[in-house]
Formats: structure tokens, sequence, C-alpha cells
């Protein structure tokens, strides 16, 4: 089984992807190819709890080459690692949890043996979130095979975020909108995987499977050219939309390399893009791009639950 490896190869802010690259289905995330030395001075990696490790956080917060600018990385806090304070004492959390919803404490503290200053970010989430996360947690402990802590699903009530970006630099409601973009490289493989069926093959040839899978990654890489020139401008573009024109008018682009008028045919399809292909602003969720855009940050919750909320 082959899989993508993902961090750190997506650029929010340009659309510049480094990869993909093709790794073993068995292959740890923690384990990816990408190298964190190659990050710009000043660039921030937001991770997913599948890439925690302190040894790579550590690696992120050493200048880069240039040796001025630090680097800085986000992510959520990894249940059952261990907060120190500089003195060696260790935080326990459950002593300093804020009761009630929306409210917020931060500290500062050190992760593991290499003592890696951190800005931990803690705040109370409302009763259906953490009911929705609870669920989420169970789901994903029974598709693996196991259950779930009692800690985890305690802790489910409350969002808590390390990173050591300064506060001068990014306030408390700046890092959980930042926490979103996390999803971002999520939506793209789910853009790729669903719509451009990279999962799918009518053969049973292995080697016929595997040449499925590169063409179709080729092909997902020339979308991605595409919409990066098309519409990643537009902090409400929507990646769907844009997919949906680039399918549309592929076999256009075929003719126009074999008959010839490659440039106009593109010219037309960025232009389409660039017509249309947004998002619809949203209320009750909104979306991401509204938060970037100065949308004042709340928790998202799935209509059923948030039923269920009201109901009891």
């Amino acid at each position: 089984m082959l899989v993508l490896s993902s961090l750190p190869g997506f650029d929010v802010l340009n659309g510049k992807l480094e990869g993909p690259l093709i790794t073993d289905g068995r292959h740890s995330d923690k384990r990816s190819p990408l190298s964190v030395e190659e990050l710009p001075e000043g660039s921030l990696v937001i991770a997913d709890l599948g890439f925690w490790s302190v040894a790579r956080f550590s690696q992120i917060a050493r200048p880069g080459q240039g040796g001025k600018r630090r680097r800085y990385f986000l992510s959520r806090w990894q249940p059952g690692t261990k907060l120190r304070r500089r003195n060696g004492a260790e935080i326990v959390l459950r002593g300093i949890l804020p009761k009630q919803v929306g409210e917020r404490i931060e500290f500062g503290a050190v992760l593991g043996e290499q003592r890696l200053p951190v800005r931990v970010c803690i705040e109370r989430v409302p009763r259906e979130v953490g009911d929705q996360r609870r669920e989420d947690i169970r789901e994903r402990a029974q598709d693996h095979g196991h259950k779930p802590s009692e800690e985890v699903l305690y802790l489910a009530d409350w969002t808590i975020v390390i990173t050591n970006l300064p506060r001068r630099l990014v306030s408390f409601d700046e890092v959980l909108i930042l926490l979103r973009l996390r999803w971002q490289i999520e939506r793209l493989f789910r853009l790729w995987k669903e719509h451009g069926h990279l999962e799918d093959s009518r053969s049973k040839k292995p080697w016929r499977i595997l040449t499925e899978i590169y063409a179709k990654l080729a092909a997902m890489v020339i979308q991605q050219w595409l919409l990066h020139e098309g519409c990643w401008q537009d902090p409400h573009r929507s990646l769907f939309k844009a997919a949906q024109v680039v399918r549309r008018e592929a076999n256009l682009i075929m003719r126009a390399l074999y008959k010839g008028g490659l440039e106009e045919v593109l010219s037309d399809i960025l232009s389409y893009m660039r017509s249309g292909c947004q998002m619809e602003t949203r209320r009750q969720r909104p979306n991401t791009s509204q938060f970037l855009m100065g949308e004042p940050h709340r928790w998202p919750v799935r209509k059923e639950l948030a039923a269920r909320s009201v109901l009891t």
C-alpha cells in the first residue's frame, strides 16, 4: 500500500507543493522524508498530532540556513506529554484548566529532554464541541481496535495548543484561527482522492494500478498548478469548484496539446476560475477564509449535535 507524505509540503500562502512523495503505506507520518531543515526563516509549520515530535519541533525552532530569523511551529498538545516549568516542576493540567466555556489561560512551559520553550494556550470549548470530539475519538479508536483513555475523553472539553510563536506576533484568537489551517492539506488530499479517484482502479494487476496512480498524481499536480495560477490570489477560493472547471475543460487541454493553441485554452480556463469559483460566506459555520479575513473566532458545531444539545 502507498500513501502520500504531507508535512511540510504544502505552503498555504502561495499554494506551493513540495512533493507529493510516495512512501510505504505503513510508513509513519513522523518519519516523513520531507526535511524541516530546508524551511525558510520566519516560516510557520502547522502540524497535526500525526506529526507530533518534540525533536522535530526543536529542529524547526532553530534558525534557518541564514541563521538570523527563527522558525515557528504550532500544534495541538499531545495528551500524556509532560509540560514542565523552567525549574523542572511538572505542570498538572487538571488543576489549572478553565472551568467556564470560553474561558482561557495562557502560560509558558518547556517540553521534553530538549527543554524546548513553548507557549501553551488553553480554552474551554462548548459542551457540544466536546461531545463531537469524543464521538470522533471513539470512532477513530474503534477503527484502530483500541479503547480511548478516560483522560483523552475528559480533555476533549478543552483546546490545548502549543507553539513557539510569541504574543507580539500572534494573539490567542489568531492562534486558534491558524490551528484551523492544518485541515487544508487534508482537504487537498480529499480533493485528489475523491475527485481525482487516486484510490480507484478497475484493474487487479499491480503494475497497472501503480501506473494509474502515477498518471493520476501527475494530473493532480497539473490541476494544482492551474488552481495556483487561476484563483489562489482569492482568499475565498473554492478548490472544489476550481477543480470542476479543470475536469470540465480537460478534453480541450488534450486537444490543444495535439492540435496546438494550448496557451489560449489555458488562458480561458484561468479566466473561468477568476470569474467564479468562490465559497459562499456562511453565518452559522464560517469558512476558514472568513476567519482569516477578520471574522471573530467561534467553534464550529455539527448541526445534529447542536440539535441534540438543545433537546437535552
